[in-house]
């Protein structure tokens, strides 16, 4: 019986870079589900063309949320909805929020986008949003930066506004400040990028958790995005087995066919540094210490758990 494995980041378009409409995108798609080495599912939320609907205009809720519940809908126990709002526009994100949430089935709120969408969760539009989630009993899956570009100017790395992850877990504090009953995911919060240049963020977010609180917190969750990180084991160390996820941020960008599951964000499968199967991710999983327990939460119980699949 091959392993189940539930992936809580994935981004989807059946529109591509060039402005052309795939055809048969949800048969792709599921074709990389069909040629992994494990029982792969994933939550999957709108990418490229759909999220700049919802970053335009209040109606793009609509459509973005519209494409990903269509598309779960025909594939119901491999593909579960996250739902994207842009607090800008709080009244259509209620709105939006009460459809997936309340009609559609969704399991998540997120992924929340402030450094593209220009808000703050900790703010009263945040603070409405999370607590609009807490009453449909679905978590909310934050952004952090997972590291900085290496991008020299004068002899210094440069940061990018997405890989701002001081102010990012800044805000989601602010937020979890705010409501202290919702449950976060910190999504990408574990990843180091394609090569040693990248500049991680993961052993920040860990120092924050252990500094603020000790441990971490009892509503908070770890995705893990790259699992050749070095902060891995530490990870595994620190936080309790049953608040880490598998998180990749795997995206559909390139292809059809599109890639295959295991090949990192912003990486062409033939460049990945791994390859590109659940088996490495175990692999790594195993080689930092993590026991066969461990990895069936991670793998998926504690996604069974967390989204009530």
């Amino acid at each position: 019986m091959r392993r189940c494995w539930i992936d809580t980041h994935i981004h989807v378009s059946d529109i591509g870079p060039d402005g052309r409409r795939r055809e048969r995108f949800l048969d792709d798609l599921l074709a990389v589900l069909d040629g992994c080495d494990a029982d792969l599912r994933f939550v999957v939320s709108c990418d490229g063309w759909y999220t700049r609907q919802v970053l335009q205009d209040p109606e793009g809720m609509e459509v973005a949320n519209r494409f990903v519940h269509d598309l779960v809908s025909r594939a119901p126990g491999r593909l579960y909805g996250s739902c994207t709002i842009n607090p800008n526009f709080l009244d259509a994100s209620l709105r939006i929020m009460d459809r997936c949430f309340g009609e559609w089935g969704f399991v998540q709120l997120g992924e929340m986008l402030q450094y593209m969408m220009n808000y703050r969760l900790d703010s009263d539009a945040g603070e409405r949003v999370v607590r609009h989630a807490v009453a449909h009993r679905v978590p909310v899956q934050v952004h952090l930066g997972t590291y900085c570009w290496p991008r020299r100017q004068g002899g210094r790395y440069r940061d990018e506004t997405s890989g701002d992850g001081i102010f990012h877990i800044a805000d989601l504090l602010g937020v979890a400040q705010r409501v202290p009953e919702a449950s976060y995911v910190l999504a990408h919060a574990i990843g180091c990028g394609p090569t040693p240049d990248y500049i991680p963020w993961a052993d920040m977010y860990l120092d924050v958790l252990q500094g603020s609180f000790g441990a971490c917190p009892e509503n908070f969750w770890i995705e893990i995005r790259d699992f050749q990180c070095r902060a891995l084991a530490r990870t595994l160390r620190e936080i309790s087995h049953n608040r880490i996820l598998a998180g990749t941020d795997w995206v559909t960008r390139v292809g059809p066919p599109f890639q295959p599951y295991g090949t990192m964000f912003d990486v062409r499968s033939g460049e990945n540094p791994f390859p590109p199967c659940v088996g490495s991710m175990v692999g790594f999983l195993r080689a930092a210490g993590a026991s066969e327990e461990s990895i069936e939460r991670i793998s998926c119980g504690n996604a069974r758990e967390l989204y009530r699949l």
